[in-house]
């Protein structure tokens, strides 16, 4: 093809036809300038469909982690919410006290560990989607925003969590086992016997630091489930705007 234009351009300069050799030189110009555009053009197009097909990708495995963390944010709201039932339980003994006889109903407010529940999300594919670039295939300016800032909302609900976690491992805890004997708590005890030494259930309720640390844990677990509550509604506004991105 090339040999064939080289071939009449020599033609057409041979019999001094210098006006015809600039009009086929100009239409020798254009049709190399419509051919790098359709080139680029065909680029585009090949480039569009990859990045179409890896935004589908990326999308479906965000949706996949989302949906999981879903899962475990409901999983951790119904622990907390077990537990602040509970220390809520326990405050209402402490104040009528002089009206409970029954050991049992003083144990089954103490023991439980749901205050130790903390939100621990996967991450996975929007890390591998950020530190790739492939975030920036969504064309959603709201969901690349929630997602920009999803692992920052989690990570600002771990001071609540923290909070419970001091209080319930080491002083609530060291606090119990100065009134109660660990045999007569915790139904999977490998010991089914019981201590020969008594535990003093009245004392306990009666100690006024219990009744502190009982309403410092409320006061937490409350915060904390209300953060939940915010992560929830973002978990699921990613998951809603994941789904409409998946059907353009």
């Amino acid at each position: 093809m090339i040999n064939f234009f080289r071939k009449i351009r020599y033609n057409l300069l041979g019999k001094n036809k210098t006006g015809k050799y600039l009009k086929y030189a100009f239409g020798e110009i254009i049709l190399v300038v419509i051919g790098i555009l359709l080139a680029i053009q065909l680029n585009e197009w090949r480039n569009d469909i990859v990045n179409t097909n890896q935004k589908q990708k990326v999308l479906l495995a965000l949706k996949t982690d989302f949906e999981e963390n879903l899962s475990r944010l409901d999983t951790v709201y119904y622990h907390q919410e077990e537990s602040i039932m509970k220390f809520m339980k326990s405050r209402n003994l402490i104040d009528s006290i002089n009206y409970v006889t029954d050991n049992t109903v003083f144990k089954e407010n103490l023991g439980h560990g749901g205050y130790g529940y903390s939100f621990s999300p996967i991450n996975g594919a929007l890390r591998s989607a950020i530190s790739s670039g492939d975030i920036h295939l969504i064309n959603g300016e709201r969901l690349t925003k929630l997602l920009f800032s999803w692992e920052d909302l989690v990570i600002d609900s771990y001071e609540e969590v923290e909070l419970l976690r001091s209080y319930g491992t080491d002083p609530y805890v060291r606090l119990i086992n100065s009134y109660v004997q660990a045999r007569e708590l915790g139904e999977k005890s490998p010991s089914r016997n019981g201590s020969k030494h008594l535990s003093n259930f009245v004392g306990l309720f009666n100690d006024p630091l219990f009744e502190n640390y009982n309403q410092q844990m409320i006061y937490y677990a409350y915060i904390y489930m209300e953060e939940l509550k915010v992560i929830r509604i973002n978990n699921l506004e990613i998951v809603e705007l994941i789904e409409q991105e998946l059907k353009k």
